[in-house]
């Protein structure tokens, strides 16, 4: 309505566009050891990921170090509208293993039963191993490394080494004296 009492109107239309379905579901949880993993289930495709750890498509728990982290997947359709769906992973720590080799031995001394791996209820591997025992017989003279492995219960997997020496019989020679009365 102008000075006068004239009045006057126009009209436009104006859109409002929904939002696009967005959803994304996170890799497994891993072990921080478990190496770039690809990230491939945002949907629509053509979208972008980011969060902590979070390179193009890939995610690398090493990066990201231990802990819960959120992935976002977003994505901006033909008309501009942007959404984003989050999920979260987590990255387990590697246990912490110990293990000191029994002291180094005679090749002679007889199965050495292996006991200080920790925590319990691990693996011991190597030269003359079988079982937890180890045969420096089996193993023979020289400087060997035992290895103790041991998986968590979130299938996290660590190992640790140690080194015995298994030393040779000594070489001893006896000549009998001649027959004597």
């Amino acid at each position: 309505t102008d000075g006068n009492g004239c009045t006057n109107s126009a009209t436009d239309n104006i859109e409002v566009f929904e939002l696009p379905t967005v959803t994304f579901t996170a890799p497994a949880d891993v072990c921080e050891d478990a190496g770039i993993i690809a990230l491939t289930t945002g949907s629509p495709a053509t979208g972008t990921y980011s969060g902590t750890g979070v390179s193009g498509t890939d995610f690398d728990p090493t990066t990201a170090g231990v802990g819960v982290h959120t992935i976002t997947y977003s994505y901006t359709d033909e008309n501009g509208c942007t959404n984003s769906a989050t999920d979260n992973i987590e990255v387990f720590e590697l246990p912490t293993v110990t293990f000191t080799a029994p002291a180094d031995v005679c090749e002679d001394a007889g199965i050495i039963t292996l006991t200080t791996g920790s925590p319990a209820t691990g693996t011991y591997s190597g030269t003359g191993v079988s079982g937890s025992g180890f045969d420096p017989a089996t193993a023979g003279v020289g400087t060997h490394t035992i290895t103790y492995t041991y998986s968590d219960g979130n299938g996290c997997e660590n190992s640790t080494t140690d080194d015995i020496e298994v030393f040779a019989k000594p070489t001893i020679t006896f000549t009998a004296p001649t027959d004597a009365c």
